[in-house]
């Protein structure tokens, strides 16, 4: 396998890679800058998990029925659906920045996200062969991720000049051409594979996706949120060179994810997955010991690329599990069990972070190993070399 394998993709294809490059533009200055938008308001930490955390909540108890939903309106329509929520959510944010209205937008934000990103997902699965399937989806990640790393530079630049709210609000520009992109794509589903069954060995494979996803989902929330503020506080470092940070971490991880199919075949999936989250589990354990900002954000770096580098290889992989119509509703479960913890990892985790800041990132770490255990011990029997998964 090699790089020849990105070329012969459809022209749908292409418009939802494009699609992720925008989406992750726009979505990463808004998630960079809230917390220090929020901060010039006046909130604290708790105020920010109440905020964060029920967005995510909103997010999770609509993923509880989303994927079905989505196949069965059709995964373009949901897509648009969700997309226009979010823009309604950002509105709201932007508008009327008291805590009550702050909060009603980010349920708004949630629920749009919970029928944009699984339907988004499902679409473009329905645009490749199983053999390429991940080959495109780290396309899609890899554009997407250098998107944010745009987004990143901007939201850690531009408050030089604008205030956080006039950042916090360029989303507002961004988010209508995710609508343009999102029309020109065609259904990929026809109207008899719009049913769906929930039978219980389908819930039984999503399980096994989903267990280990809600481990991760709750050790992230407890954590990333809150990590630019927790540079800022610690080392006192300004929000450009935190903006800068993490957009270089986008950079590489953009650039390595189109190399990690290729390590995906000659290794496997799951070896592949269970390493790079493995390593990761171990650095963000020693990011509070770090004693200079240069090293924490080296460690930090490191453990982003190896912890989000994998995410196409994972939904992929567990993609060839199940059939076009499943997928949306595989990949809302999949979803769920991780919003959901997050939801209540940031809640915990703005707790935390009010009384100490290197409890947080233990918790985190023990979390993202004991998701890599359950993997392993779920996964380790599909690790062969051009596998192909039941119902492909």
């Amino acid at each position: 396998m090699s790089l020849q394998n990105y070329r012969g993709f459809s022209r749908d294809a292409w418009i939802l890679v494009v699609y992720s490059f925008i989406s992750w533009l726009g979505g990463n200055i808004a998630w960079f800058i809230f917390p220090f938008y929020m901060k010039s308001l006046g909130f604290n930490y708790s105020d920010m998990g109440i905020v964060f955390s029920l967005s995510t909540i909103a997010q999770a108890s609509v993923l509880l029925f989303s994927g079905p939903l989505s196949s069965r309106m059709g995964y373009k329509r949901a897509v648009i659906l969700g997309v226009s929520l979010i823009f309604a959510g950002r509105l709201v944010q932007v508008l009327y920045p008291t805590l009550l209205l702050l909060t009603a937008g980010g349920v708004l934000v949630g629920i749009g996200m919970a029928f944009e990103g699984p339907s988004y997902m499902a679409l473009l699965s329905g645009e490749v062969c199983d053999e390429k399937r991940h080959y495109l989806f780290s396309l899609s990640s890899a554009l997407g991720t250098i998107g944010s790393a745009f987004g990143l530079v901007l939201a850690g630049f531009l408050p030089r000049y604008l205030s956080y709210r006039e950042v916090f609000a360029l989303v507002l520009l961004i988010i209508p051409l995710r609508l343009l992109l999102a029309s020109l794509v065609r259904s990929v589903l026809s109207r008899e594979e719009r049913r769906l069954e929930l039978r219980r060995d389908l819930l039984s494979r999503i399980a096994k996706f989903a267990f280990p996803s809600a481990l991760i989902g709750l050790g992230a929330g407890v954590t990333i949120p809150y990590v630019g503020l927790w540079f800022n506080q610690t080392f006192g470092t300004s929000l450009e060179n935190i903006g800068w940070l993490f957009a270089l971490q986008q950079f590489i991880m953009g650039l390595g994810t189109f190399i990690l199919p290729m390590i995906a075949d000659r290794i496997g999936s799951v070896k592949t997955i269970v390493s790079f989250n493995g390593s990761a589990s171990f650095l963000i354990a020693a990011m509070p010991f770090s004693p200079t900002f240069l090293i924490a954000a080296f460690i930090y770096t490191v453990r982003t690329i190896l912890m989000n580098i994998v995410n196409p290889i994972w939904s992929s992989f567990m993609m060839g599990f199940f059939r076009k119509e499943e997928r949306s509703t595989v990949m809302a479960f999949n979803n769920l069990s991780w919003t959901a913890t997050f939801g209540l990892g940031q809640y915990i985790g703005g707790r935390l972070f009010d009384v100490s800041l290197t409890w947080p990132f233990i918790i985190t770490a023990v979390l993202y190993a004991a998701s890599m255990v359950f993997f392993w011990l779920f996964f380790a029997g599909a690790e062969t070399k051009g596998y192909k998964t039941p119902g492909a």
